[in-house]
């Protein structure tokens, strides 16, 4: 409303010569012009934490706010005249990018980088621009508005926890391999220490119990000993083998897939189904390992989760890529553990769905889940040449 004032004192209270309403409309608009100029000078200066200039055509400084003095260590009277590059790293100018840059912006009206820049004093910062191009009413280039921030910190940041989740991926990595090394070598004692001795001891008991030199009473309890231990043998063979199934290293998923289902199906009362393609082929003993111990995930999944009668199980081949498919007719999942279930890290199904995507991750594979209210599909997908993967991630 002050300015509204102001300005009506320019316009005349009487009417004169045409001449001189023309004049007074003039000197009005001009006096408009100048406190918009005014106004929008101290705004820029008031801006302390963004650079903000403008260049002319050919990309010198022909303007220059607080904000980019505090930024870049010039002071007006030292900038401007001088082409922008300045601000740029000798590599960047001799691949011609701060013209590059101006063209893109003349081009498309206004464009975004980031990179190093330089200050004054010769120190770097990271740094996010953005270069408008002004243009007259007649769509004349006139020049470029430069606005320059600040975000090393940002960057600093990005890059810190990058390297955090670098670590920590690095870390699951060496946790799975160590695990499996465990599960193998436990596996193996349990076979050839715990499993040698029970079958020794139900040789001895076998040989006592045909002796004949028991009583009725002792032979039967003897007899009783026998079964115990043979099923007792039964079960550390069941153990060890799941641990680390010798039978994937002698031939592979073919043949480790459906001994496991058998397995399962009298373990848990749930019908199996398989399917195999017949391309199916051995693969590289890493992604054997790796979609083995999604299988049993899976399937450990289904047996606790989903309520399912059945679950089918498919190996086949599509575009260079192994697949392991996984489905039920369950209850299904919450949609947003869906979601989770194909990303980086598994909630709230916990270690076991965390576990199967971090070892497809590490073999440059992925691992896919989708539910609804008719059952759950787990997809696990490996390329075939995973060797070369392996060796570049481990």
């Amino acid at each position: 409303m002050s300015t509204a004032k102001n300005l009506s004192s320019l316009v005349p209270v009487e009417k004169g010569s045409d001449g001189e309403l023309v004049r007074d409309h003039l000197e009005a608009k001009h006096a408009v012009a100048a406190l918009h100029q005014d106004s929008f000078r101290m705004l820029l200066e008031a801006i302390q934490d963004h650079a903000i200039f403008m260049l002319d055509t050919g990309g010198h400084v022909i303007s220059w706010n607080a904000g980019a003095e505090r930024l870049k260590g010039y002071r007006a009277a030292e900038i401007v005249g001088h082409h922008f590059s300045c601000f740029y790293p000798e590599e960047d100018r001799r691949s011609g990018k701060p013209d590059e840059l101006l063209k893109l912006a003349a081009t498309n009206g206004r464009i975004q980088d980031e990179g190093w820049r330089i200050r004054k004093d010769g120190s770097k910062f990271w740094a996010n621009v953005t270069i408008a191009a002004i243009k007259d009413s007649a769509g004349v280039l006139v020049g470029f508005a430069k606005v320059t921030r600040d975000v090393t910190q940002l960057k600093q940041a990005a890059q810190r926890l990058a390297d955090s989740e670098r670590s920590l991926r690095q870390l699951s990595r060496h946790l799975l391999r160590t695990q499996d090394e465990e599960r193998r070598r436990i596996g193996r004692d349990l076979h050839d220490s715990l499993g040698q001795s029970l079958t020794a001891l139900k040789i001895k008991l076998d040989q006592l119990s045909t002796s004949g030199k028991c009583n009725p009473s002792v032979a039967d309890k003897v007899r009783e000993c026998c079964l115990l231990a043979n099923e007792s043998i039964k079960e550390v063979r069941t153990i060890s083998y799941l641990m680390y199934p010798p039978m994937l290293e002698e031939l592979g998923l073919k043949s480790a897939v459906p001994w496991y289902l058998d397995g399962f199906s009298q373990r848990s009362g749930i019908r199996t189904g398989f399917e195999i393609s017949s391309d199916f082929d051995r693969l590289p003993l890493d992604a054997e390992l790796a979609l083995f111990r999604v299988l049993q995930e899976g399937l450990t999944n289904v047996h606790r989760h989903s309520g399912s009668p059945d679950a089918v199980v498919r190996l086949y081949l599509r575009e260079g890529v192994a697949m392991l498919e996984i489905s039920d007719r369950g209850k299904g999942l919450p949609p947003v553990d869906v979601e989770c279930g194909s990303q980086d890290w598994i909630g709230s199904l916990g270690v076991g769905l965390r576990g199967m995507n971090e070892r497809m991750q590490q073999l440059g594979g992925k691992l896919e889940v989708s539910s609804n209210g008719n059952g759950t599909t787990v997809v696990a997908r490996i390329p075939c040449q995973v060797s070369e993967v392996a060796t570049s991630t481990s």
